[in-house]
């Protein structure tokens, strides 16, 4: 609980910090999105199923850039909320060694995960199947319980690895993957709560949206409408925040 309370927090306090770097980004790459989408499509309306060599390029750089940007949002993101530092002016388009080793770990990261991924996608295509003549009917719901256990486990691989991530951003060379790893050993419990309560904090921000969103629809003043969807781009933007503060929560909590 004190874990996801300090992600709300620090996502209420920091709300418009968080604004200003995905703004400084956007101011960034909107003269690269320009430029790739004049190169690749001029003034036709792009066919994306026949694309041309020149676009396919243009959208790989883009994407290259837009994730650059995020690594980077993270990083300044995560020092923010731990460390309470405030990036110079060129520092909020920070590309330096804390973010290329946030982004080592993300790419490390996802790599587990697509190998608890693939283990519970071979369980039920492979497994199932050649256990079926055995066990019958009893081979499907075996294979779900054995592919749940398996998510299950990658998910309390996900937030101990999360930990990590955030010490990589703020250069705490003290509490490398191996350290994380030890430290955040044998809170399952823990993890399953902290899940239960990251849930239920954005399902109430989910609730808040969907009463703006019918609000619009019953109410005939003209001013409803962009009101509530002004509260549900704040609303999602905040709910953006809490997830993003996760690391640092986890960090926090275990170092």
């Amino acid at each position: 609980m004190e874990a996801t309370e300090f992600a709300i927090d620090k996502a209420f306090r920091h709300f418009f910090f968080a604004l200003g770097l995905l703004v400084g980004w956007a101011i960034l790459l909107l003269p690269l999105f320009a430029l790739v989408w004049y190169v690749a499509f001029g003034e036709a309306m792009p066919d994306f199923k026949a694309l041309p060599p020149a676009a396919i390029g243009g959208l790989v750089a883009l994407g290259l850039g837009v994730l650059l940007a995020s690594f980077s949002i993270e990083t300044n993101w995560n020092r923010r909320i731990l460390l309470d530092e405030r990036p110079s002016l060129l520092g909020r388009w920070r590309l330096d060694g804390p973010v290329w080793r946030y982004a080592a770990g993300v790419v490390l990261m996802l790599a587990v995960l697509a190998l608890y991924a693939a283990a519970g996608a071979a369980v039920m295509v492979f497994a199932v199947p050649k256990l079926t003549a055995q066990l019958g009917a009893a081979a499907q719901p075996l294979g779900i319980v054995v592919t749940a256990l398996i998510g299950l486990s990658g998910l309390f691989t996900f937030y101990r690895l999360m930990s990590w991530l955030a010490g990589l951003s703020v250069g705490d060379r003290d509490y490398g993957l191996g350290a994380a790893w030890r430290t955040t050993k044998g809170n399952r419990l823990a993890f399953l709560a902290f899940t239960f309560w990251i849930v239920f904090s954005l399902a109430m921000l989910g609730a808040l949206g969907a009463g703006a969103f019918f609000a619009q629809q019953a109410l005939p003043q003209p001013w409803v409408k962009p009101s509530a969807f002004g509260i549900i781009g704040l609303l999602t933007w905040l709910a953006l925040l809490v997830v993003h503060s996760v690391p640092a929560a986890l960090y926090r909590s275990f170092r």
